[in-house]
């Protein structure tokens, strides 16, 4: 065996090797996530559907080019599912999906499927058996193929960000910390698994431009980023209670039904009788200071239903709840900053005190409120003072 037919051997194992690690590691999470126990066993298997696509796409890559890439419209039928599954998963964390309405996407899928078999079917009939797969011939079809999945890609992205959106829109109305609810995760395996695309693409184009170059290590460089994904979910992710926080807020339909047969200044009043027992129950009690603090806790310590507190802090206080908290532990913060008995406590310290959950929660919230660092707000302060003590 010469250098040459070494190095070829060793590109090729190497590929194979980290696709299976990746796969493997991507089964092995989708399986834990489908069997974990939890209410709301919908997002479980769209999260699992989700995990489970990482691992299926580094696998089919190595089956197809085992099989010459004559099954190939069966292999890769079901590479959508990822980006399917991860948007309606979004959508599972705030509401209930509507099934019937979701038909549509399996339409996308079979296009896809017919799209992939023609490709393949053109390939097939236009290359010789040992020439390399993965060239661009210039037919029509190739070209309109390929701007059908890149539309694909970005319509599923723009609905998927805009689920998104919704989720942490109605997350800050019923949460004062973000890491509880594990938004930050959610953004990750968005941007992660739309960044895989884009390298999919640069790699393509790489492929097609400088096809001689590239063939010897072709798929070399996405299954790497593909395996370093699935294990980076599995590591930052892993069964992370935080996404699945939501869910817990009870369905407040039936009671707003009720409550919409309420008198409109009957309501009213009521919205701002709880709109100050609420602002009593921050001033006096300082719930703020509890750690992931819900408008469901709030609620059960007020004696009203959730969805009349999140209305009355909506309609009264003209603020979501988690800007409402945040603005009170920021003002605790300040309190506690130029206490000279906690000299002693770290400005992290000084956060958890207030009822912040993390160092980046707190100083996001403090610089958002007062404009300045925590650190810079003490440092103005004592130089103010000391300025002040100065004067004769």
């Amino acid at each position: 065996m010469n250098f040459t037919e070494s190095a070829d051997w060793i590109l090729q194992n190497f590929k194979v090797l980290f696709s299976f690690l990746g796969a493997i590691q991507a089964f092995i999470l989708a399986a834990v996530i489908l069997f974990y126990p939890r209410e709301n066993r919908v997002s479980n298997i769209l999260l699992s559907l989700f995990v489970f696509s990482i691992g299926h796409l580094l696998i089919i890559n190595r089956v197809a080019e085992w099989l010459n890439h004559h099954y190939d419209w069966l292999l890769f039928s079901f590479q959508l599912l990822g980006l399917i599954s991860l948007y309606l998963y979004i959508k599972s964390l705030y509401k209930d999906i509507n099934w019937r309405k979701q038909w549509w996407h399996i339409l996308v899928m079979a296009f896809d499927s017919l799209r992939i078999y023609i490709g393949s079917q053109i390939r097939l009939s236009n290359l010789e058996e040992d020439e390399y797969y993965y060239q661009f011939l210039g037919t029509n079809f190739e070209y309109f193929s390929l701007v059908a999945i890149v539309v694909i890609y970005i319509i599923y992205f723009l609905l998927t960000i805009k689920e998104y959106q919704n989720y942490l829109k109605i997350a800050r109305k019923n949460f004062s910390d973000e890491l509880r609810l594990g938004t930050s995760w959610v953004k990750q395996m968005i941007y992660g698994r739309y960044f895989l695309i884009v390298i999919d693409f640069i790699l393509l184009f790489i492929n097609y431009t400088f096809k001689e170059s590239y063939s010897p290590y072709h798929g070399i460089a996405n299954t790497i980023a593909y395996t370093v994904f699935a294990y980076y979910i599995t590591i930052k992710g892993k069964l992370n209670p935080a996404v699945y926080q939501l869910r817990q807020i009870e369905n407040p339909q039936l009671g707003e039904k009720s409550f919409e047969k309420i008198d409109q200044k009957e309501s009213n009043e009521m919205l701002e009788e709880i709109a100050m027992l609420f602002r009593n129950s921050m001033d006096q009690d300082k719930l703020y200071i509890q750690e992931g603090l819900s408008v469901k806790e709030v609620a059960e310590h007020l004696g009203h239903p959730p969805y009349l507190v999140s209305q009355a802090i909506n309609t009264c206080l003209e603020k979501s709840f988690f800007e409402l908290i945040n603005g009170y532990r920021v003002e605790e913060a300040k309190k506690l900053i130029m206490d000279e008995n906690l000299n002693h406590l770290s400005m992290v310290g000084i956060g958890f005190e207030a009822g912040f959950s993390s160092k980046t929660a707190f100083n996001t919230a403090f610089k958002k409120h007062t404009g300045m660092t925590p650190t810079d707000y003490k440092r103005s302060k004592i130089y103010r003072n000391k300025s002040v003590s100065d004067i004769p």
